[in-house]
């Protein structure tokens, strides 16, 4: 019985335009899940500087501490980002949200990405639309155990509304599938800024933090998974870019979903904040220059700096 994702699988390779490929160069992985995890504030300044000069179209980075909010957040960033905007002042970045858990009443958890729009060079935004649990370990009887992690209703109304305020565009992180249907509330009802993303998170059985294959959360890095959010996306009201990452997914070859991806006008994030592989330490700039080949091998053109700012909707 055929099925509305076949369109997509019977589907000739077709884009509109260069494929726009970021580096997400750290996040809660540590050295000892990968000793090239950069973690200090020149490490992550000069992986950063070296994946932008090598061709990356935006740069993802978390700070030193997810645990710092606000203006503790702010500061903490800045002494990395000072160091890159002094060599690369038009370098298109973006931070991570922050720990949900120690928020106050009233806090949304995105008021240091403000203080970065206004002095730090940040001009884009995460927008995560739900919780997610996170196995990080089991016991000896299987029992998991692990971090919750996300913003409710109340907190995600406040991102949208702030990053509204200020036309900064939005990249919805797709956990779970429910997220994406909370974001297509507000895509629906033309809530969002120019500029704004998808990022259909594809998820391995290592997942987004664990050193043992016991993940639980999202839909696995595969052909299927990536119909599947491309069909519910498909009668948005108001039409957005996606990308794909794909995280903690091991020994699993991630070629074929990246290829596809390519293939049907889709945009790629890599890095270390996504790859694990207990068997294998690549670098940012590996992960990176592999994305590159396998676009050059597609035959689609990578897109430039001044190229991936236009698809964000950047001056």
């Amino acid at each position: 019985m055929a099925t509305a994702l076949d369109r997509y699988a019977d589907a000739a390779p077709s884009w509109d335009g260069p494929v726009v490929i970021e580096s997400h160069i750290n996040g809660v992985r540590s050295k000892e899940m990968n000793p090239n995890t950069p973690t200090s504030y020149d490490e992550i300044a000069e992986d950063a500087i070296r994946c932008w000069e090598a061709g990356a179209g935006a740069i993802h980075a978390h700070n030193t501490s997810f645990d710092l909010l606000g203006r503790d957040a702010h500061k903490d960033y800045l002494r990395t980002w000072q160091q890159v905007l002094d060599k690369h002042p038009d370098i298109t970045w973006y931070p991570t949200t922050c720990n949900n858990l120690r928020l106050l009443p009233g806090e949304h958890g995105l008021e240091h990405v403000a203080l970065l729009n206004d002095s730090g060079g940040a001009k884009v935004a995460c927008l995560d639309t739900g919780y997610t649990l996170f196995a990080t370990e089991q016991d000896d009887e299987g029992y998991l155990s692990g971090p919750t992690f996300g913003f409710d209703l109340a907190q995600t109304a406040g991102q949208v509304k702030m990053l509204r305020e200020r036309g900064i565009p939005m990249v919805f992180g797709v956990y779970e599938p429910g997220h994406l249907r909370h974001a297509l509330h507000y895509v629906n009802r033309g809530l969002t800024t120019p500029g704004s993303m998808w990022d259909f998170y594809l998820i391995g059985d290592y997942g987004l933090t664990a050193m043992e294959p016991i993940a639980t959360n999202g839909v696995p890095p595969t052909l299927e998974s990536l119909y599947f959010y491309l069909h519910l996306i498909e009668k948005a009201k108001v039409k957005h870019p996606w990308y794909i990452s794909v995280w903690g997914q091991g020994a699993l070859d991630d070629t074929t979903v990246l290829r596809r991806a390519i293939e049907l006008g889709g945009h790629i994030k890599t890095g270390l904040e996504l790859f694990y592989d207990p068997a294998r330490n690549p670098t940012n700039l590996e992960l990176l220059q592999q994305a590159q080949e396998i676009a050059r091998e597609v035959g689609r053109p990578i897109a430039t700096h001044e190229e991936a700012r236009a698809l964000y909707h950047l001056s």
